[in-house]
C-alpha cells in the first residue's frame, strides 16, 4: 500500500466518524461543525486521489474554522446536555486527526515532487485546524462540569 492509499483510508475513516457524530450531535451548531468536518475529510480524500493519479494540482480551502468559531461564541452551556458516549467519541475524533497529522508529517520527506509536498503541507495544516476544533469542542463540553468557582483557587485562565 502506498502513501496515497493509506491517506485515502485515513480520510474515509475521518469522514465516517464525523458523519456519525453529526447524526448524534446534541446541538444544531455541533451538527453543522461535524458535517463540515466530514465534508473536509471527503475533499481531502479527493485531493489524495488527484495526487495519486498526478492529474491535478491541489488547493485546500475550508471555512469550517470560521464557522466553528461562531458556534463556540454562541454556545450556551446552560442549554447543553452531555449525551452518553459523547466525550469518548470526541476524543476518538482527536485521535483520528492526530493519526493523520503524524502520518502525513512522517511521509512528507518521501515525496518526490514539490507540488505533492506543498499539497500535503496544506492538508496537514487543515488537519491541525480540525484537531484544534475538536479540542475546543471537548473543552466546551467538559468545562462546565469541571469548573470550580472559588476565589481561593487563584488566577484562572480566561473563560
Amino acid at each position: 500500500m502506498d502513501l496515497f492509499d493509506i491517506a485515502i483510508k485515513l480520510e474515509q475513516e475521518g469522514a465516517q466518524l464525523y458523519t456519525e457524530l453529526a447524526q448524534r450531535a446534541p446541538t444544531e451548531g455541533f451538527t453543522t461543525i461535524f458535517k463540515m468536518l466530514a465534508d473536509d475529510e471527503k475533499k481531502h480524500e479527493s485531493y489524495f486521489r488527484a495526487l495519486q493519479g498526478r492529474s491535478a494540482l491541489v488547493t485546500v480551502s475550508s471555512s469550517v474554522l470560521e464557522q466553528a468559531k461562531q458556534v463556540f461564541r454562541d454556545f450556551n452551556p446552560d442549554n447543553f446536555f452531555v449525551i452518553d458516549g459523547q466525550i469518548p467519541a470526541y476524543e476518538e475524533a482527536l485521535l483520528v486527526e492526530k493519526k493523520s497529522i503524524d502520518f502525513y508529517t512522517e511521509q512528507l520527506p518521501s515525496l518526490e515532487f514539490e507540488a505533492e509536498k506543498k499539497a500535503l503541507k496544506l492538508i496537514i495544516a487543515e488537519e491541525k485546524r480540525h484537531y484544534a476544533i475538536m479540542e475546543e469542542i471537548i473543552k466546551l463540553v467538559t468545562r462546565p462540569h469541571r469548573w470550580v468557582e472559588s476565589a481561593e483557587f487563584g488566577v484562572r485562565e480566561e473563560y
